[in-house]
């Protein structure tokens, strides 16, 4: 149904790939505690783990080259991390970069540094309290 005139335009173009992306990004965020591109492409289904690890072997120059999506969508995917990253205030961090091993095909500065991130919530939630030896927590 279309608006009315006048009324504010959302315009979410990649709505479908955001959703998935932030599903991922849970699912990633469950298993491994911090979020990766190298880890989310593979649970997006865009990147396999044997093509990873070739990567990571250096038998593939950059690890663009063996993802099965195009550059657009990459970089939305990029997009959309970011965006959920600055609307949940977590932490980024860059690790160093191994020399030889690239991921992208122009080596541009930025984009090797966004691929190279990692980001974790700033709080993690805390675990669950454990019951002690004799079956009661603390508190209770």
């Amino acid at each position: 149904m279309k608006g009315h005139p006048g009324d504010p335009v959302a315009f979410e173009p990649n709505k479908t790939l955001t959703a998935r992306v932030e599903r991922a990004v849970a699912a990633v965020l469950r298993r491994e505690g911090h979020l990766t591109y190298p880890a989310l492409l593979c649970d997006l289904g865009v990147l396999t783990k044997q093509d990873l690890e070739a990567w990571r072997a250096g038998r593939v120059p950059y690890l663009e080259k063996v993802t099965r999506t195009n550059l657009t969508r990459l970089s939305r995917i990029q997009t959309a991390v970011r965006r959920i990253a600055r609307a949940r205030n977590w932490k980024r961090t860059v690790t160093g970069l191994k020399r030889g091993r690239r991921y992208s095909k122009t080596s541009h500065p930025f984009v090797e540094e966004e691929y190279a991130a990692y980001y974790r919530p700033a709080h993690p939630q805390l675990p669950a309290a454990q019951p002690r030896k004799g079956g009661v927590t603390r508190g209770s």
